[in-house]
């Protein structure tokens, strides 16, 4: 059984801290994975674990084996695809970041400063955390950021000390240097600010606007108001997301594998197959003319055929969801009802 080589794509990244040890923390990366098995293309999910030690003085910056004895937040025998989110814990982990592209989970946007290289740049000490941190949060690469890195870095690691304060009274340039990355930001010139056109911030629609302000070296209400010259009452990014999450949605069924495929449709006859898949086709289709024209004019509403779309598409999430949750309350309340040994 031959495997050619195969393309991985980031469609998860999970990271969680630990609520016992400070400096450790885990990741969990999901894959999607597309190659030719034995002469046939095929498609499959890679999970990945990661477990690191990492802090914003630098002390501590690598990656190390998961414990054999510990509980992994991938347990052993798991089936479907795990979602995680923001604050959900798993035993002595607590979910800090949560991304899922196939679940329309979006992480809070900064990360948090331990999880930044423009606050702790050791973190590129750690290349499979931060290429797929890169990929998800699209940080800008300034040549300016290590320099600002290295002027908070120290502060941040006085405050961890206590009350001693050797680190930064040893550094009496430390505090003058905390400041102005902050609160003396380079001020974009008039000239600069005339010229950005709508064309050019079109293309960072599909970020937040604080990164799409950042990335035009100007600052969010300059950029809001810049939006409302430009006939924009709001900024585009989440409806822009919703609909890349409807298209990913009909993109993972419709690039099922073969196997996968007739699994689930040799109950149904030629012709309903047929139509399904044309109508999923005809659907995405749509999806993808009604975001270019979002594009194209940012003000305007989703279709009200896509917001009925869209809302069915939650209902089932939902729906898939309290099934879920309500089985893990019917084994904890069993869990319960045993009680201690006697």
């Amino acid at each position: 059984m031959d495997m050619d080589a195969a393309v991985s794509t980031l469609t998860a990244l999970s990271v969680f801290a630990s609520t016992v040890e400070q400096a450790a923390f885990r990741s969990v990366h999901g894959y999607r994975v597309i190659g030719r098995k034995d002469g046939k293309w095929v498609r499959w999910e890679r999970w990945v674990e990661l477990q690191f030690l990492l802090s914003l003085s630098g002390a501590r910056c690598l990656e190390v084996p998961v414990p054999a004895a510990s509980p992994r937040i991938l347990m052993a025998g798991w089936h479907g695809r795990p979602v995680f989110r923001e604050g959900q814990t798993a035993g002595t982990w607590r979910c800090i970041v949560a991304f899922d592209s196939v679940a329309a989970v979006a992480p809070s946007s900064p990360p948090p400063p331990v999880l930044s290289p423009a606050v702790n740049p050791q973190l590129e000490r750690l290349p499979n955390l931060y290429k797929d941190l890169q990929k998800v949060f699209q940080f800008p690469k300034v040549e300016k950021v290590p320099q600002r890195c290295g002027a908070k870095e120290q502060p941040i690691h006085s405050d961890e000390a206590g009350s001693s304060g050797s680190d930064s009274d040893g550094d009496p340039q430390s505090d003058k240097e905390l400041v102005p990355p902050v609160q003396k930001q380079p001020r974009a010139n008039r000239k600069h600010i005339d010229s950005i056109t709508l064309d050019e911030i079109a293309q960072y629609f599909h970020l937040p606007i604080r990164e799409a302000s950042k990335t035009l070296k100007i600052g969010v209400s300059i950029l809001k108001r810049k939006c409302r010259n430009y006939g924009i009452p709001r900024w585009p990014h989440r409806k822009i997301k919703s609909l890349d999450s409807l298209i990913s949605d009909l993109e993972f069924v419709l690039e099922d594998d073969e196997e996968d495929k007739q699994q689930e449709l040799q109950q149904l006859e030629e012709q309903q197959q047929a139509a399904a898949i044309k109508a999923l086709t005809k659907r995405k289709m749509l999806l993808e003319s009604e975001k270019e024209t979002l594009q194209q004019k940012p003000a305007s509403d989703l279709m009200t055929e896509t917001k009925q779309f869209r809302e069915d598409v939650f209902k089932r999430r939902y729906r898939a969801k309290s099934s879920v949750m309500e089985m893990e309350a019917a084994g904890h309340t069993a869990e319960a009802s045993l009680g201690p040994d006697d």
